[in-house]
């Protein structure tokens, strides 16, 4: 795949200085907006540091994430450990300038990072400056805020409503340059061709609603989306710094991958899986990250009976037939899974597990799924709580056929 990229930012009709800087390099394939904060300009300067510590990393960064996320599932894995560090690195930069300089102290940045990848792509960002996806006529937001608002909602104590016009909704939990370290997600997503990605920081997403955004996106392309956004902002208010950069994606050659589902046929269908039905859109595309597509021919063995395993399989496509001891007890199919108690521990397959018809599942690994779950204790939360509704449920299902019989 290939990223044509469009960029812009402006002060707004508040602020006198502007603190935002984002990064355009489409050689290395490497995508920024940077959102400062602090007084006397310490913002701005925040802001470009870490633009041009990405800038002067790109080449070394794009290189080592290509080599390990086309070759592998832990590829993929290595490549979203790997991203975080050059934003690690920037945050030191910018945390020592601070303890040096009186009058950069206290500065600090937010950063959203986006790196193309053949037709994957991956993404890492701190703070509240977001990366939407427009796909077809359908725009998602895929980032989550690092806000105390966001984190309230999160956690049940106020609504989306609500945190529209919270006292401190532009109150970030987490920033560049405030701490020796910093803690960045990382996220996984595919490419298709016509897709529209669109980074920016709050001072378009503070004034410009997301029914307005989508309205925009469909409208406009390329850079005249960049002004009609920046535009749209300033009209409500302008009340803040406002950058925009667009991304369009073109298919420059064949995928060497069969066709996938996409990000958000993965995000549908994983709100459909029992565990996941309670997450929202964004905590959806974090598991996303730690999911891989297996393809199987038809009357291939996926599992034998007493064999140790660690992964939690659901079917995509095709069906799978559970056997014990030569009988077949039943039939999976689409949206259906099997396996799950091997997300909680080490225990022996009950069954054995052939594919009915050629077949793709979606497949999680129990080490992956408890790191996620351990860095997202919300995320965990929400999952485990299912677990508890899943087995109290079997267990009435057990004493309902015991009592009949």
């Amino acid at each position: 795949m290939r990223v044509r990229a469009f960029g812009g930012t402006h002060p707004g009709q508040v602020r006198e200085h502007n603190e935002d800087a984002f990064l355009i390099d489409e050689h290395h394939g490497v995508f920024v907006v940077a959102d400062g904060m602090g007084g006397h300009q310490a913002g701005e300067v925040a802001s470009h540091m870490v633009i041009d510590e990405v800038a002067r990393q790109a080449r070394d960064l794009t290189t080592a994430v290509r080599q390990m996320a086309l070759a592998s599932a832990e590829g993929r894995r290595a490549a979203l450990a790997t991203l975080p560090q050059v934003i690690a690195q920037a945050n030191l930069l910018v945390y020592g300038d601070a303890r040096r300089s009186a009058a950069h102290r206290g500065m600090g940045t937010t950063v959203v990072l986006f790196m193309p990848v053949g037709d994957e792509a991956y993404v890492c960002h701190v703070g509240d400056s977001r990366l939407y996806l427009l796909r077809g006529e359908e725009l998602f937001q895929v980032t989550e805020d690092h806000s105390l608002v966001n984190r309230l909602v999160r956690q049940g104590q106020i609504t989306a409503a609500e945190a529209l016009r919270h006292p401190h909704k532009n109150l970030i939990t987490r920033c560049v340059g405030i701490q020796p370290e910093v803690e960045v997600d990382t996220l996984y997503l595919d490419l298709q061709a016509g897709d529209r990605f669109l980074l920016c920081s709050d001072g378009l997403s503070d004034m410009v609603s997301f029914e307005e955004l989508r309205g925009l996106c469909q409208l406009y392309r390329g850079q005249e989306l960049v002004r009609a956004a920046i535009t749209a902002a300033n009209d409500a208010g302008g009340g803040d710094n406002v950058t925009v950069l667009v991304l369009e994606v073109e298919d420059d050659a064949p995928s060497p991958h069969p066709a996938r589902l996409g990000v958000l046929q993965r995000v549908e269908f994983l709100q459909d899986i029992f565990l996941f039905a309670d997450l929202n859109d964004q905590e959806c595309v974090r598991v996303n990250g730690i999911l891989y597509e297996e393809r199987h021919p038809a009357r291939a063995q996926i599992l034998r009976k007493g064999d140790a395993g660690e992964e939690f399989y659901i079917v995509v496509e095709g069906s799978v037939g559970i056997w014990d001891n030569g009988v077949r007890l039943t039939s999976i199919g689409p949206g259906r899974h099997f396996g799950e108690f091997a997300l909680l521990e080490d225990q022996p397959r009950s069954a054995d597990v052939w594919t009915e018809l050629d077949t793709v599942l979606m497949v999680i690994r129990r080490a992956d799924f408890l790191e996620l779950v351990t860095a997202d204790p919300v995320l965990g939360v929400k999952v485990y709580q299912a677990f508890l509704k899943h087995l109290a449920d079997r267990v009435r299902d057990l004493s309902a056929r015991v009592g009949k019989g």
